[in-house]
């Protein structure tokens, strides 16, 4: 059993919790965004302690970091998430399978230096979706599958575009579609397994330490702009003949898609779904300031949202969204209302992660004494792109995800918090996973 000390974790997490905190820890939280001072300081963190024992490290053309034990070796196996956070977010969200994985590289090379394949830590920017408004930027760049109208959203009041050169990178991979990692590393890399906190409640309800995920549910992002008409609150009569309220028509949008989304739960389909965002997105607000309209003595002209639609079935993912269209235009033409859709983002679901790296988890947590499920995965994580995209060959990529405990289920909250100890049993069973994979 390869064994990673848990004073390793606290140290590290120690460093990590004075980058990007917004207050008293697990109080305001954290802001790590994407291509940032900050999230470059804690990537840079761990550069350096990779450097110090012994790790080449590299940024590709976007600024995703690797960090590789030294060797001659054709593959490589990599092992990577990332350090970037939601506003307010907590700081176990991603950094705590860098964590992992670097803990693991470095104690299988400690106890086994001589092995086959390379081992390679990733620390991907930009996995989160609150900040530029989209999802695995970093990841999507490395492979060239980038949409290349993200370069002009913005969080804080720069652009994508901006922020990436701000931090020494080039925009133009994303611009031009271009794989930010060489095609011959792409093609070297012979599994990938990522390591995150569950986000949910299950491992710690069922008292189990590790969660290795079967599936990854694939995600519909929309934006849904709704025009009525101003007009006085106390003399305009109520019902359609004589408003056209936006902010009603909304309510009842989203009233409806609970009912329908509930519906189709009791059917048996795997579905959740969000409305994230209502009137508040501040860079949109700015190219759309009609929402300020609005007022307290007035009947809404004006108002938007978001929805969050995920599925690990992309038939059902793509009908559903279809028929909350469909519900949506029939509100807005009762209501008297003007609808607009505006699809953000689409990433397709992973039906089946690799059977043969699930096996190896399975045989990593019984080496290591660590109880197990196996589990589907609802949020989305940078695994979900690698897994999707092929080599050269024209195959795709081996793909594991493993979770560990998060306490509550609570994430993207400044309360999140997994325990330095869980950090360290998924640690050690992702160095004999690695270990394995690498021999």
């Amino acid at each position: 059993m390869l064994s990673i000390p848990v004073s390793n974790i606290k140290t590290h997490l120690t460093v990590l919790e004075k980058i990007g905190n917004l207050g008293s820890f697990r109080e305001a939280g954290f802001l790590r965004a994407s291509w940032s001072d900050e999230e470059s300081a804690a990537m840079a963190y761990v550069r350096d302690v990779g450097a110090e024992h012994g790790l080449r490290t590299k940024y590709d053309g976007v600024g995703n970091l690797y960090l590789s034990t030294p060797g001659s070796g054709d593959q490589v196996v990599q092992v990577g998430s990332h350090v970037d956070t939601v506003p307010f977010g907590g700081n176990y969200d991603g950094a705590a399978g860098i964590l992992a994985g670097l803990e693991a590289i470095l104690a299988v090379r400690k106890s086994w230096p001589i092995f086959s394949k390379r081992l390679e830590l990733v620390i991907w920017r930009g996995e989160e979706s609150a900040t530029f408004g989209s999802v695995c930027k970093g990841s999507r760049a490395a492979f060239g599958v980038n949409d290349r109208n993200i370069l002009l959203r913005k969080f804080d009041g720069r652009t994508l575009e901006q922020a990436i050169i701000g931090q020494g990178f080039d925009p133009s991979f994303i611009a031009e579609c271009r794989p930010a990692l060489e095609q011959a590393h792409i093609d070297s890399i012979a599994a990938y397994f990522e390591l995150h906190i569950e986000q949910a409640r299950r491992l710690e309800i069922e008292r189990k330490e590790i969660g290795i995920t079967t599936s990854i549910r694939g995600t519909i992002r929309t934006r849904f702009v709704v025009t009525g008409e101003a007009a006085h609150s106390g003399g305009t009569p109520m019902g359609v003949d004589y408003r056209r309220d936006a902010n009603l028509a909304i309510a009842t949008m989203q009233v409806e898609m609970e009912k329908l989304g509930q519906q189709r739960l009791a059917e048996g389909a795997d579905l959740v779904q969000t409305v994230g965002v209502l009137n508040s997105d501040r860079d949109y607000n700015v190219q759309n300031p009609a929402v300020h309209e609005n007022a307290i003595t007035k009947v809404s002209p004006y108002g938007y949202f978001t929805t969050d639609v995920r599925s690990n079935n992309v038939s059902f993912l793509e009908a559903h969204m279809a028929e909350i269209e469909t519900l949506f235009g029939q509100i807005a033409e009762r209501l008297n209302v003007l609808l607009s859709v505006q699809r953000l983002m689409f990433l397709d679901p992973i039906a089946e992660m690799d059977p043969t790296l699930q096996g190896v988890l399975v045989e990593a947590c019984q080496e290591s004494s660590a109880s197990h499920i196996k589990m589907p995965s609802g949020a989305l994580h940078d695994a979900a792109v690698v897994a999707i995209h092929p080599r050269g060959d024209g195959t795709f990529i081996p793909t594991a995800l493993l979770f560990i405990p998060c306490r509550d289920g609570i994430s993207h909250n400044a309360r999140e918090y997994a325990t330095p100890d869980a950090i360290r049993i998924g640690a050690e069973v992702l160095a004999v996973a690695l270990q394995s994979m690498a021999s």
